[in-house]
């Protein structure tokens, strides 16, 4: 007999068996592409989830003129990295620094966020013109909601005849709905070192006005207690804030 004719039951079971093969074969393969696009169905989910970024724009209109700030807070695990840059006319400036809670619990937390600027004059190539050490404390308390800053101009070690100063500026609010919220405010600037003292002095109060979902009109109008003879000593600040 040609050994390369078979009999029919031998071909039979070759063909079952190559069927079986043929099937667990095609099993395995769609078993294997399924779990293959569920794993990286579910990397890809893990790669489109991003850190809760939060950040947020501001213009202001005061003594200093108008000006524009822009920063964002990042996610460290239990603190956040916060930087900033401010920009008036020709001046620039960049901060960045660490936020920690110091208290948190139901009815209210207390944030404080150190940071370090650098500043900058573009209207001459002969950068950088300052420091600003500063320090931020935020009190979110129910409707209550508590502001400080406190931030120093080091100039003296790039510029020997300029002087150094010292800004505080506190505010507490009241919410007396979702939209408003009003409460005093106070600030202060001391100059440091000889020629320094008490310069701008002034108090009033803060007026915050909910301009739709993440935007804030804040209007403050202060009294100035260093006024010079014949000003009224009305002062203050207009800023929009908007966070996302």
């Amino acid at each position: 007999m040609n050994s390369r004719i078979r009999p029919p039951g031998q071909i039979f079971n070759n063909l079952f068996t190559l069927a079986i093969l043929v099937i667990i074969c095609v099993m395995s393969v769609v078993s294997f592409s399924t779990a293959f696009a569920d794993t990286h169905e579910t990397e890809g989910e893990k790669a489109e989830e991003k850190p809760n970024i939060t950040g947020w724009f501001q213009i202001n209109v005061d003594s200093l003129g108008t000006y524009f700030l822009v920063g964002a807070s990042h996610p460290l695990g239990d603190v956040s990295f916060y930087s900033n840059i401010y920009v008036n006319d020709h001046l620039g400036e960049f901060d960045m620094g660490v936020s920690f809670p110091v208290i948190t619990n139901d009815s209210m937390a207390l944030l404080l966020t150190p940071m370090l600027g650098v500043g900058f004059n573009y209207e001459s190539p002969d950068g950088p013109y300052a420091l600003y050490p500063q320090i931020f404390a935020i009190l979110p308390a129910g409707k209550i909601f508590g502001f400080h800053w406190t931030i120093s101009t080091i100039s003296s070690i790039f510029d020997d005849e300029s002087l150094n100063e010292l800004y505080n500026r506190t505010y507490f609010t009241y919410a007396l709905n979702e939209t408003v919220a009003l409460g005093p405010q106070f600030e202060s600037v001391l100059g440091l070192g000889d020629g320094g003292g008490l310069w701008p002095l002034n108090f009033g109060g803060r007026l915050n006005i909910g301009y739709g979902e993440n935007n804030t009109l804040g209007i403050y109008i202060g009294y100035e207690t260093k006024k010079d003879e014949g000003e009224t000593g009305l002062t203050g600040r207009m800023n929009f804030t908007r966070t996302w």
